[in-house]
């Protein structure tokens, strides 16, 4: 006898083999793309995340992005596809893996984790936790990269001139400062338009590349169940907000015709016509910048993106006290960086409070001191200066028997004698003339000088080298080189260097000799030379610094250095803090989530 089947049995069986499958409930991949210039690196060092549990407000977040041990959480259901590289893009490289610090800029190391985070890692822990399902975050990133230019929509057509800029190039066809001449514009143009939308392309691309493949980044793709494009942040700005040429007067309408444009063409290129976006509205400076700002936030107020995109204002996020402390730590580390400064007439200051706590070693004082001297000029073909490199300190092979002149026991009784500073020309800059030397360095370009000294006393507990140099140099004590500078230094004062004690351990009771090699400014095609030189050992004891500290604090407080440690970049960096990186993230997620929901 033939046995049928109740529909209501077939379905309830179709139910429960649906309940007993672990596909039946799955949902769609959700893929987020963040894209920007260097704030959407991110340049927040892992070592500013204390800073964030100092404040009540944003202490919750910091629980969020940390284990119970303290170390960066790692997201179990995020996973990242990172492509990034320096500047110019000309070494990609893609960055994988699960969510957790370290997704932030990279500079030249596009695999390798950076130490940063930016707004991805909070963005990524509060989307899993609110969509508890698998993530897949694509991020691309370049630093210094404008939206007129380089990520430049192709919808927007050619880069053009605003008029009244156009007007002015065509009152001076000779150039001018930032102005090319007129046989040389067409190349500008071309390479303007061989530039634009450049970076713009390979967002796209490396976006569909992981697309193509999902589970190559992120394993927990079910291609039975696919993904879903579940939003595009957007953060970007810095350069735009400086470029007079494209913006001239601070009008910015331009970016928000940009940004439209992009907005459309990144959903068209990505079949995605609805996807959200989140505009995070550049906040650097905080309130200020109003004019971009407003222009950035504009075209989420447009018609035809009405529920599907939305503006987050960052400024909020600016921290007032990292702003206030910054320029403080400037004026500080001008203090502690500079051992002795001059007067503008070109004399020692004696009278700087600071200095008063670094005592010099050894006798005769400094000022005192004899220095035995010899100049030589590069007489091998390849130590001579090639074009361009007139400020680069080198090496060169010096005479016969000078070889070991910095040695102790080298004879430099038939060099020149003479104190210190040891110069030649007008050293001119940031206000001071130094031109009255004691000693004179003569027309050769290096200068090796040597000064002997006596110590009875080394019941110090730190010691620096205070040395007046502009170019690169050689410091070498009782015969071993104890620090070498190779770049230079425009500024006319006696620069503090700090000594660890793998340097001081040549320093002792007794007879010290002190040696410096170093070269003077000079140009092949330029007449001018000019050079000051000098140098002397210093100590300072544990009490003496304290006070020092002490003193400090009037130009660095307490609460200045407590809210530095918040800080690792410079402003327009959101000074490289990880409390405004993190907050960012959430809000990013949070508008986000706003969008998915509508």
């Amino acid at each position: 006898m033939a046995i049928t089947t109740k529909p209501t049995t077939i379905a309830a069986t179709a139910l429960l083999l649906c309940l007993l499958s672990p596909c039946c409930f799955a949902q769609k991949l959700k893929v987020f793309i963040l894209a920007g210039q260097s704030n959407m690196e991110g340049h927040a060092e892992i070592r500013t995340f204390d800073y964030i549990g100092k404040d009540p407000a944003t202490a919750p977040l910091l629980s969020e992005m940390r284990n119970p041990d303290g170390t960066p959480r790692v997201c179990d259901k995020v996973w990242m596809s990172y492509l990034t590289g320096p500047y110019d893009g000309s070494a990609n490289g893609e960055g994988l893996g699960k969510l957790t610090a370290g997704f932030g800029a990279r500079g030249d190391r596009p695999t390798k984790d950076g130490g940063k985070i930016g707004p991805e890692f909070t963005f990524g822990i509060y989307m899993e936790k609110e969509l508890k399902e698998p993530i897949l975050i694509i991020k691309t990133a370049w630093g210094g990269r404008s939206l007129n230019t380089e990520f430049r929509p192709p919808s927007a057509g050619t880069y053009k001139l605003p008029k009244q800029v156009q007007d002015l190039w065509d009152k001076h066809p000779q150039g001018a400062h930032g102005i090319p001449k007129l046989e040389d514009r067409k190349k500008w143009q071309d390479d303007k338009e061989a530039a634009s939308g450049v970076f713009y392309r390979m967002m796209v691309e490396h976006v569909k590349k992981v697309l193509a493949d999902p589970a190559r980044v992120c394993p927990a793709y079910d291609p039975k169940v696919g993904y879903e494009l579940a939003g595009f942040v957007w953060l970007q700005g810095f350069n735009d907000l400086v470029d007079g040429q494209t913006y001239p007067n601070g009008n910015y309408e331009e970016y928000s015709r940009l940004l439209a444009h992009f907005i459309r063409d990144v959903r068209k290129d990505l079949s995605a016509p609805k996807m959200p976006f989140v505009i995070g509205v550049l906040g650097v400076d905080g309130e200020k910048n109003v004019n971009f700002r407003k222009a950035m936030a504009a075209p989420a107020a447009m018609p035809e993106f009405d529920g599907n995109v939305v503006a987050v204002d960052t400024a909020p996020f600016w921290d007032r006290d990292i702003e206030a402390a910054v320029p403080k730590q400037g004026e500080y580390n001008d203090i502690v960086g500079m051992a002795h400064t001059f007067k503008k007439d070109g004399t020692l200051d004696t009278q700087r409070k600071w200095d008063a706590f670094w005592k010099p070693i050894g006798q005769p004082l400094p000022e005192e001191r004899s220095w035995r001297f010899a100049t030589v000029d590069a007489t091998e073909t390849k130590d001579k200066l090639e074009a361009f490199t007139d400020r680069r300190f080198r090496d060169i092979k010096l005479p016969a028997g000078m070889e070991k002149w910095f040695m102790p026991e080298f004879d430099d009784s038939q060099w020149t004698s003479g104190k210190a500073p040891i110069g030649k020309g007008v050293w001119k800059h940031s206000g001071i003339t130094l031109n009255n030397y004691s000693s004179t360095w003569g027309k050769e370009e290096f200068l090796l000088m040597r000064s002997t000294f006596d110590v009875d006393n080394l019941d110090y507990d730190s010691y620096r080298l205070a040395i007046l140099a502009r170019q690169g140099f050689h410091v070498y004590l009782n015969g071993h080189k104890i620090h070498t500078y190779i770049w230079w230094q425009d500024k006319p004062q006696y620069r503090s260097i700090v000594l660890d004690k793998q340097q001081t351990q040549y320093l002792k009771k007794g007879k010290n000799v002190l040696a410096i090699y170093a070269n003077d400014q000079y140009s092949p095609n330029s007449p001018e030379h000019y050079a000051g030189l000098d140098a002397w050992i210093e100590g300072i004891t544990k009490a003496d610094q304290e006070k020092l500290d002490l003193a400090l604090e009037e130009v660095l407080s307490p609460q200045d250095r407590e809210a530095l440690k918040g800080a690792s970049n410079g402003g327009y960096h959101y000074f490289g803090s990880a409390k405004i990186f993190a907050q960012m993230g959430k809000a990013f997620a949070e508008a986000n989530l706003k969008l998915i929901k509508n």
